[in-house]
């Protein structure tokens, strides 16, 4: 009776000292999990400049819905207001390919400081700031801006080629690598504009450059994993 007793105790005391070291490992597990990693630290900061990349845009929209019936419509201009909104998604989302990444040098944090000020650049140039008394006319916001924030998609793209190559060899981010056959299109896409003026050009790149924007989605980030 006292045999069984003891060793029934002793079965308890064991089982008790695994459950405590089962429970130290999930600790230590959940430690290192909520653990900031460079990345984490780095997308923190770099989201609070996409949020207000975005908030130029919804601004803007918001204010055209309100003066409606003042407001005269351009669809070239409202076209390129669109691709802004897509390129601003697209580029957040392939920060994801990053999130691998364990350590991260001061020059790949300073490329991505750069190119989120330059997408920051492209919506906030893209949003007009019409006014009722000096008249709610897209076409004229257009004619008079459009070539500078234009302007700012040609340097975002153009920037993007080489940033990708830089992902694909420096940091074996290989996604970024085979984006660029499609970011590599979108460059004269936009440059187009520039150079003729021609209504249906100024209407027909942000449809192209729009196609191309979903078709890169479609391609590399129909999922995350």
């Amino acid at each position: 009776m006292h045999d069984s007793f003891r060793k029934l105790n002793i079965l308890g005391v064991s089982k008790w000292v695994a459950s405590l070291r089962a429970t130290g490992r999930s600790a230590a597990g959940v430690e290192r999990g909520l653990k900031m990693r460079p990345f984490d630290f780095v997308i923190t900061f770099l989201a609070f400049i996409y949020a207000l990349a975005l908030t130029h845009l919804l601004l803007a929209a918001a204010h055209m819905i309100r003066h409606r019936r003042e407001l005269v419509f351009d669809w070239a201009h409202g076209l390129w207001m669109v691709a802004a909104l897509v390129l601003l998604w697209a580029n957040w989302i392939s920060l994801w390919d990053a999130h691998t990444l364990t350590t991260l040098t001061l020059a790949t944090i300073a490329i991505a400081f750069l190119y989120s000020i330059s997408q920051y650049l492209v919506c906030a140039l893209v949003s007009p700031r019409l006014d009722p008394e000096d008249g709610m006319n897209m076409h004229v916001f257009h004619e008079t801006q459009g070539r500078t924030y234009i302007a700012a998609f040609v340097v975002l793209i153009g920037i993007s080629i080489p940033i990708n190559y830089f992902g694909g060899s420096g940091l074996n981010l290989q996604n970024w690598a085979k984006e660029n056959a499609v970011v590599i299109a979108m460059l004269p896409t936009a440059i187009a504009p520039l150079l003729w003026r021609a209504r249906w050009v100024q209407i027909a790149s942000p449809i192209v450059l729009l196609a191309l924007l979903v078709a890169y989605m479609l391609m590399f980030y129909s999922e995350l994993r």
